[in-house]
């Protein structure tokens, strides 16, 4: 497997004494390398139009809604800057059922669709999770640029047929827990892994490890498609009865 130091080097063959300056310039030598490629998938979300992404829970089922016990372990979703999103979640009933419904996030508010009818309702303010959030400059941007503790570069790897660097570090659960909607310890660390497209330091792959069992998986794809995420319109309230 070849690192990123050998990647840099394999490609100073090829490049004119210019060229080379500039990918130098854009990732020095030695520990600020790190921060330079995280910086750079930090600039690459936000630079982002939209985004296809799924979210996959390993362990424990996360609450996607903690007081009526629904949970969820995987969904699919879509991404439109700044701040819509769009998921299909399966998730689990209190009694063991597992429906399909769409939550969505959008400036206007959040969302949810009924199983049965399709139809949508508002729900109040999301605290267990909210999609648009990973996005913003307060989300995974931030901790990119500030949060990541320990941070070094594994190496490269081919991942969904792209050429990635793979980065590691540790983020606290105070900076991870708004994000994750998970009931982190605010003064302990959690290994974060993360695989950024070598060439457009697009996000691939972003790994949060709870625990040895718990934890999240989060892949992205189809970068700047065109999508389209209206604010859901809920059914007229029915008239008063005489």
């Amino acid at each position: 497997m070849r690192n990123a130091h050998t990647a840099v080097l394999f490609c100073g063959l090829f490049l004119s004494s210019i060229g080379l300056a500039a990918v130098q310039q854009a990732r020095p030598a030695g520990g600020n390398r790190v921060q330079t490629d995280l910086n750079r998938a930090a600039d690459a979300i936000l630079a982002l139009k939209s985004t296809r992404f799924s979210l996959n829970r390993e362990g424990t089922p996360a609450f996607l809604d903690e007081k009526n016990g629904i949970t969820f372990t995987t969904a699919d979703c879509i991404y439109a800057a700044p701040d819509r999103v769009s998921c299909n979640v399966k998730v689990s009933l209190k009694n063991g059922t597992i429906v399909q419904l769409t939550r969505v996030w959008v400036p206007e508010g959040t969302f949810q669709s009924n199983p049965l009818t399709r139809q949508f309702a508002k729900m109040p303010p999301d605290t267990n999770f909210n999609g648009s959030v990973l996005f913003a400059r307060t989300g995974i941007p931030q901790i990119l640029r500030t949060g990541v503790q320990n941070a070094q570069t594994v190496g490269t790897e081919r991942i969904q047929n792209r050429d990635t660097i793979h980065l590691k570090g540790e983020v606290s659960g105070e900076k991870l827990g708004p994000l994750m909607g998970s009931a982190l310890k605010a003064d302990a660390n959690y290994a974060v892994n993360l695989w950024i497209d070598e060439k457009t330091a697009n996000a691939v792959q972003l790994h949060v490890a709870e625990s040895a069992t718990n934890g999240w998986l989060i892949e992205l794809a189809g970068t700047n498609e065109p999508v389209d995420i209206p604010t859901p319109q809920p059914p007229p309230a029915a008239p008063p009865k005489p």
